[in-house]
C-alpha cells in the first residue's frame, strides 16, 4: 500500500540533551563544551559523504525528520553548519516534510525565524506534559508555561506543529490526563503524539521503577475518545492528526520506505536491510576519522519474517495491511501462515475486509498483545 511519493527517507540523530531524563532510552550525551558539537559535525559530515556516493542518493530525499536528543539545543551557527552538510549531501530538491524535535525550553525566536527560512515545515514538541507536578517527577528541563510558549511561538510562524504527551505517569490521575490534553488540543496543534511511560532497560527508571505508577489502558482509551471528539483522527497506534497533517515521515517507518539514518545512534532501513549505528559519539568520531564503517548491526530478514514485520507495522496504521500486495510482496504460503497468526483474534479487536486486515479501536489499546501472536 503506497502512501507517499516515491523517493527516500532521511533521518538525522542529535546526540545531545541539556541532561538525561530518568526515562529515556534514546542514545545523547550532556553537551559539556561546544567542542565536543564541532567534532560531532565534522563526524556527520563525513558520514553524510559516503551516503552521497551511493546509489540510493540518486532518488530525491522526500521526508527529513531531525531528532534526537534535542536538535533545538544547538546554536544558528552549528544549525548553519548542519544545514550545509544536509544541502551539499543530499537532493532535498523535493522534500515535502521536514521535521525538527525541540524541547521547550530550548525554543527561541532566532532559531524558529532560522529552520523557517530554511527548509524545516514540521516542529515535533516535546512537551511530555502541561502539569507541573508531571514535569517535576519527569526531571523535565522546562516548564509548564515554557510548553505553553514554545507551541505559540511555532504556530506564530506558520510551522506544522505536534506535540508529544505522556501517560501512565508517576501518581498521574485521568483528572491531570485530561487536563493535558484538553491544553494540547486547545493550543492549536496540528497532530498529538500520546505515549505510554515505558521502564527501559538500562535507564535510571528502568533499573529502579518508580512506585505508583498506574494502569495506562483507561488513558489511553480516553485520549482515543476525546481527541476524536476534538477532530483528530487515530491514525497510528500513538499518533493522532488533524484531517491530512499526519507525520509523512513516521508513515515511511510504519510502510517500509527505504530511510537513511546517520548520527550516532541513528537507524536506517535500506532495500530490505534495517542497520543501527553506534551509539557512541566517541565511537562514532574516531571510527569515521579512520574510514571506518560506523555500523553497529544489521540484519535482512527472511521472507516470513519480514511478511509478519510489514503485518505488525501495518496494523499499526489506521489503513492496515493489503491482503494481496502482502501475497505479492512475499508469496502465498508466507502470507497464509501470517493469517493463520491471526485467526485467533478475537473479531472485535481486528477488522477484516475482503482485500484489507485492519485494527479496531479496541484492537489499538492491545497492540502489544496482537505482535505476541504474530511472532509466536
Amino acid at each position: 500500500m503506497r502512501l507517499f511519493s516515491e523517493g527516500v527517507s532521511l533521518y538525522l540523530h542529535v546526540p545531545f540533551c541539556v541532561r538525561k531524563c530518568p526515562y529515556c532510552a534514546f542514545y545523547s550525551v550532556p553537551i559539556k563544551n561546544r567542542d565536543v558539537v564541532r567534532e560531532y559535525l565534522d563526524a556527520l559530515e563525513v558520514e553524510a559523504l559516503k551516503w552521497s556516493k551511493s546509489r540510493l542518493c540518486q532518488y530525491p530525499i522526500r521526508t527529513l525528520y531531525i531528532g534526537g536528543g534535542t536538535p533545538s539545543i544547538l546554536s544558528v551557527h552549528e544549525w548553519e553548519r548542519l544545514k550545509d552538510i544536509l544541502d551539499q549531501n543530499f537532493n532535498l530538491a523535493l522534500l515535502e516534510e521536514a521535521t525538527v524535535e525541540a524541547n521547550p525550553g530550548s525554543i527561541n525566536k532566532e532559531l524558529l525565524n532560522f529552520w523557517k527560512g530554511w527548509r524545516i515545515t514540521r516542529i515535533s514538541i516535546g512537551c511530555q506534559s502541561f502539569d507541573k507536578g508531571d514535569l517535576t517527577i519527569l526531571a523535565r528541563p522546562h516548564s509548564e508555561v515554557d510548553a505553553t510558549r514554545a507551541i505559540e511561538l511555532a504556530l506564530e510562524r506558520d510551522f506544522y506543529v505536534s506535540c508529544d504527551l505522556l501517560f501512565g505517569l508517576p501518581g498521574q490521575t485521568l483528572r491531570k490526563w485530561h487536563k493535558n490534553l484538553q491544553t494540547a488540543v486547545k493550543s492549536g496543534v496540528h497532530h498529538i503524539s500520546c505515549y505510554e511511560l515505558t521502564l527501559e532497560e538500562g535507564t535510571p527508571w528502568g533499573d529502579v521503577p518508580p512506585k505508583n505508577i498506574p494502569q495506562g489502558y483507561p488513558f489511553y482509551r480516553w485520549a482515543q475518545y476525546y481527541l476524536e471528539k476534538k477532530g483528530f483522527e487515530q491514525y497510528e497506534i500513538a499518533s493522532f492528526a488533524r484531517s491530512g497533517l499526519e507525520c509523512k515521515h513516521n508513515l515511511g517507518y510504519w510502510y517500509r520506505r527505504n530511510c537513511i539514518g546517520i548520527g550516532p545512534g541513528a537507524w536506517g532501513f535500506v532495500s530490505g536491510r534495517r542497520y543501527k549505528n553506534v551509539s557512541s559519539l566517541k565511537m562514532y568520531v574516531s571510527r569515521l576519522k579512520e574510514g571506518r564503517s560506523v555500523k553497529q548491526w544489521s540484519e535482512r530478514l527472511s521472507d516470513l519474517s519480514a511478511a509478519l514485520e510489514v503485518t505488525m507495522l501495518g496494523l499499526r496504521t489506521r489503513w492496515g495491511i493489503d491482503v494481496m500486495e502482502l501475497e505479492e510482496m512475499f508469496g502465498e504460503k508466507n502470507a497464509k501462515e501470517v493469517f493463520s497468526r491471526l485467526e485467533n483474534i478475537p473479531k472485535h479487536l481486528i477488522k477484516r475486509m475482503p482485500r484489507k486486515l485492519t485494527l479496531t479501536r479496541q484492537g489499538m489499546r492491545v497492540g502489544n498483545a496482537i505482535w505476541q501472536e504474530l511472532i509466536l
